[in-house]
C-alpha cells in the first residue's frame, strides 16, 4: 500500500477520514442496519475488527453478528459503486476471507480492474491505520496472500477436480493461461441452491464462459484454444465453478501447489 496523507476528524464515537481523493471514510460501531447510506457508498460489516459482509446495498445484509461499520464514499474516484464493490469482494475472498453474503457477480475488464485496485490502495492504506485490513486477521491458511514472481513464470501447474483437467500457467501478475485441451465441467454440473435454482457460482462462471465462448467447445467441453484468464479464482470458476481451495490443487511436476511456490510469509 502506497504512503498517503489523511484528514482524520473525531466527532464522539464517530471517525471520518477525508482522502486525497475527495472521497472520504465514516467508521462507528454498530450492531444493526438503521445506519445512514448515501447513494452509491459502500459499507463494510466488521466483527471484532474482521471484515463479514461487503456491499452497497443494504437489503443485502443477512442475520449476522457485528459490531462495527465503515462506509466509503468513492466520489473521488471515476468508477461505478458495483465495479468497485466487486473488485473488494473479490480481493477478499483471494485474501482468506469469508464472507457471509456478497452481491450478483460482475465481470470486470483489466482496465476496470486495475483502476479499482488504484483507488482501492488508498483507502485500504488509510483503513489500514485503524486495523482494518482487507484480509484474515491472526491465521495463516492456504488462502493467504499470495504473489507472482518471474521464477513460476515457465512452470506448468496441473489440476484434476471432479472430472475437470487443465494445465494452467501463471506467466504474468495478472494472466494465467489454460492450455489448450483442458477439459471443464459442463453448465449442467453447476451447482444449485436448495431450492434448485442456481447461484453466484453459475452468475459469475456463465460470464466468462460466455467471454472466452470461441475457445471451447460445448459438446464435449474441452477448450480448443490456449484462454487467458486473471486469477486463481476466475480459472477455478471457469473449470469447474469453485467451490473449493484451488491454491491447493494446482499441483507442478514435482507435486509442489502453487500455494506452497507463492504463498507471502508473514512478517
Amino acid at each position: 500500500m502506497k504512503k498517503i496523507t489523511f484528514t482524520v476528524t473525531l466527532d464522539g464515537q464517530k471517525i471520518r477520514i477525508d482522502l486525497p481523493s475527495g472521497g472520504h471514510l465514516r467508521l462507528f460501531d454498530g450492531n444493526h442496519a438503521r445506519f445512514k447510506l448515501d447513494k452509491n457508498e459502500i459499507f463494510f460489516l466488521l466483527k471484532k475488527r474482521q471484515i463479514k459482509l461487503i456491499a452497497s446495498d443494504k437489503a443485502l445484509i443477512p442475520k449476522l453478528e457485528f459490531d462495527q461499520i465503515v462506509i466509503l464514499n468513492p466520489a473521488g474516484y471515476d468508477l461505478e459503486t458495483a465495479q468497485l464493490t466487486q473488485y473488494l469482494v473479490e480481493t477478499a475472498e483471494e485474501s482468506g476471507l469469508t464472507l457471509v453474503a456478497k452481491p450478483e457477480a460482475l465481470k470486470l475488464p483489466k482496465n476496470i480492474y486495475n483502476a479499482c485496485a488504484k483507488a482501492a490502495d488508498e483507502f485500504l492504506s488509510a483503513l489500514s491505520a485503524f486495523d482494518i485490513k482487507l484480509e484474515k486477521k491472526k491465521f495463516v491458511s492456504p488462502k493467504a496472500q499470495h504473489r507472482w514472481k518471474k521464477a513460476i513464470a515457465d512452470i506448468v501447474f496441473h489440476v484434476d477436480y471432479q472430472g475437470a483437467k487443465a494445465d494452467i500457467i501463471w506467466e504474468k501478475s495478472t494472466e494465467m493461461r489454460i492450455k489448450k485441451g483442458a477439459k471443464m465441467l459442463p453448465d449442467s454440473e453447476c451447482p444449485k441452491r436448495a431450492d434448485g435454482s442456481l447461484g453466484l457460482a453459475w452468475t459469475f462462471t456463465k460470464t466468462l464462459r460466455d467471454e472466452h465462448k470461441t475457445r471451447f467447445d460445448n459438446k464435449n467441453w474441452v477448450t480448443t484454444e490456449d484462454i487467458i484468464l486473471r486469477s486463481v479464482n476466475e480459472v477455478s470458476y471457469f473449470l469447474y465453478f469453485a467451490g473449493t481451495n484451488s491454491w491447493l490443487l494446482f499441483i507442478d511436476d514435482k507435486g509442489r501447489s502453487i500455494h506452497e511456490l507463492t504463498v507471502v510469509s508473514p512478517k
